[in-house]
């Protein structure tokens, strides 16, 4: 069973602390488990914070998507703390800027009873940080392991919304993951939101069809590519 439960969550979707200090909030609790569990208040708490947050972030724009996306992005950030060893607070307003570069992109497209090409932007050192937890092997350059890495963590937490989708008598196909540098996402009904971690801050995407867009690419080992 899922827990969308999370006190930095709620602290933050109360306007408690900013983004800054959120991320520096969950670098200490990294360190001590505690420190988040002594700032539980007394008043009854959101048990459902991250879906909140994305159906704030959403508005009314998203009306017909907001319950998927809300669905997905519980599962996303459980899958951070299972998979790759991070808690993760969901930004309550939708990004409008790309991420500074070099930045790179891995997205996928669930097909089926519905279409959903779902990613992540992230600049390179925290895309490094989140293949070095979710494979737990040093990665100190850009390579194809780490982008290797980060599309692995992607197709395994897919291929569980999938999973879920197919509980619910819902059909969903698992397309090939993409990756791209320097990318300016330019998908229909796109909600982009902003991730906060321990690592640092990066972007998932939610669309109802592939993304991923190349821009200017810096130089590097990919430079150029879409993979």
């Amino acid at each position: 069973m899922r827990n969308n439960f999370s006190i930095a969550q709620c602290l933050f979707n109360e306007a408690d602390y900013s983004a800054g200090q959120i991320q520096e909030l969950l670098r200490q609790a990294e360190k001590d488990e505690s420190v988040l569990a002594r700032m539980l208040p007394e008043d009854e708490m959101d048990t459902r914070p991250v879906r909140t947050a994305v159906k704030r972030a959403a508005g009314s724009e998203f009306a017909a998507e907001v319950d998927a996306y809300s669905d997905y992005m519980e599962l996303f950030t459980d899958s951070l703390r299972d998979l790759a060893h991070t808690e993760a607070v969901v930004g309550n307003a939708a990004v409008f800027v790309d991420e500074v570069t070099p930045s790179y992109a891995v997205s996928q497209h669930i097909s089926g009873d519905f279409n959903l090409t779902i990613g992540l932007i992230a600049s390179e050192q925290v895309y490094l940080k989140l293949a070095e937890r979710y494979s737990q092997e040093e990665m100190p350059d850009m390579d194809e392991l780490a982008i290797d890495s980060v599309e692995e963590f992607l197709n395994v937490v897919n291929g569980l919304f999938c999973i879920e989708l197919a509980n619910q008598k819902l059909e969903a196909d698992l397309d090939t993951p993409h990756s791209a540098m320097n990318i300016h996402p330019c998908g229909s009904r796109q909600l982009r939101l902003r991730i906060y971690t321990a690592m640092g801050p990066f972007q998932a995407i939610l669309s109802a069809d592939e993304f991923l867009e190349t821009t200017n690419h810096a130089d590097g080992p990919l430079a150029g590519l879409m993979l």
